[in-house]
C-alpha cells in the first residue's frame, strides 16, 4: 500500500510538472510574439540571394556580409569599397555648417552605403564567398547602381543636391564637430530638434578614429542610416527603407523628425533628399 501511495504522489508530481512546463513554453511563445520583427532582408530591395557564383548561389547576406574572408572585420563586410572621395560641390548648409568631404578611410556607416550606392563599385564585387574571391571582373554580378534610381552621386564622388551626412548633428542643442566639420551657431539655434532618436532616428558619434552609434554631447553626427534601416527593420515605416513617411501630412514625416520648424522641414521637403 505504501508503494502505491508513493507511485500515486510521484505521477502526481510528474503531471504537474508537466503542467507547468506546458504553461512555461506557453509564456516563452507569447513573450517571443510580443517582442518586435527583426530585419526583414529577405525579399526586400537588399535582397541578392540566387545570383550564381560558380556551384553555388548567392545567399541573403553574402553580398554585404561573409563569416570568414571579408574586406574588413567591422560588420563581417564583404562588398568592396569605393575608393572615392566624396564631396558636395555647395560650400555650405543654409545655417552656415560646411559640407563634409568623406575620405575612404572615413569610419561611418555611409561608406559601407556607398559601396553600391555612389555607382563605382558593382553590385556583385565582393571579396569572398562560396570558398572563392569575387572580385572585379570575376563579380558574381558585375552591374553597377551607375545612372539607375537609387545611385546617389555620380561615379567620381559627387554628391551635390543630396542631403548631407557623414556630418554633424547639433544633439542636444549644442554644436557637434564630426568628420571634421563642426556645426555652426545658426544649425544649432535654428529649428533642430534635441534628440531624434526619439522619434526613431539613428545617429552616430566620433570619438577619435572611432565612429559608433548613439549619441556623445559634441561628436554626434548622421549617416545614412539615420533615416534609412538597410535591414528593413521594425523602425521602417516607408519606401526607401526610410525611418518615417514621405507623407508631409503624416505624424513621422521623415523631415520633420529633424527639422524643427516649418520652414526648415519644407526647404528639405523642395530638395528631394536624393537629388531626384
Amino acid at each position: 500500500m505504501l508503494e502505491r501511495r508513493s507511485g500515486v504522489r510521484k505521477r502526481g508530481r510528474e503531471t504537474v510538472g508537466l503542467r507547468v512546463g506546458i504553461v512555461m513554453v506557453a509564456v516563452t511563445v507569447c513573450a517571443l510574439a510580443a517582442l518586435p520583427a527583426g530585419g526583414q532582408v529577405n525579399n526586400s530591395k537588399h535582397d541578392f540571394s540566387g545570383k550564381s557564383a560558380g556551384d553555388s548561389e548567392t545567399g541573403v547576406c553574402t553580398v554585404c556580409h561573409t563569416p570568414h574572408g571579408g574586406i574588413q572585420s567591422q560588420m563581417a563586410w564583404n562588398h568592396t569599397l569605393s575608393q572615392n572621395t566624396h564631396f558636395w560641390t555647395e560650400g555650405a548648409t543654409d545655417d552656415g555648417t560646411p559640407l563634409p568631404t568623406i575620405d575612404p578611410a572615413w569610419g561611418g556607416a555611409s561608406k559601407l552605403c556607398l559601396s553600391c550606392h555612389d555607382g563605382s563599385v558593382a553590385i556583385g564585387d565582393i571579396a569572398w564567398f562560396n570558398q572563392q574571391e569575387w572580385t572585379g571582373g570575376n563579380a558574381v554580378d558585375p552591374n553597377d547602381h551607375n545612372g539607375d534610381n537609387v545611385q546617389i552621386g555620380n561615379a567620381s564622388g559627387n554628391l551635390t543636391g543630396n542631403h548631407p551626412f557623414a556630418h554633424p548633428y547639433p544633439w542636444a542643442g549644442l554644436a557637434s564637430t564630426y568628420n571634421g566639420v563642426t556645426s555652426s551657431a545658426g544649425a544649432v539655434l535654428s529649428g533642430w530638434k534635441t534628440d531624434p532618436t526619439l522619434d526613431g532616428i539613428r545617429l552616430f558619434n566620433q570619438n577619435g578614429d572611432t565612429v559608433s552609434a548613439g549619441t556623445m554631447s559634441g561628436a554626434t553626427g548622421i549617416e545614412c542610416s539615420s533615416c534609412h534601416d538597410p535591414h528593413e527593420g521594425p523602425d521602417v515605416q516607408d519606401k526607401f527603407f526610410l525611418r518615417g513617411s514621405t507623407d508631409a501630412d503624416d505624424n513621422n514625416y521623415i523631415c520633420r523628425k529633424c527639422h524643427q520648424s516649418m520652414a526648415d522641414y519644407q526647404r528639405q521637403d523642395s530638395l528631394h533628399p536624393h537629388g531626384r
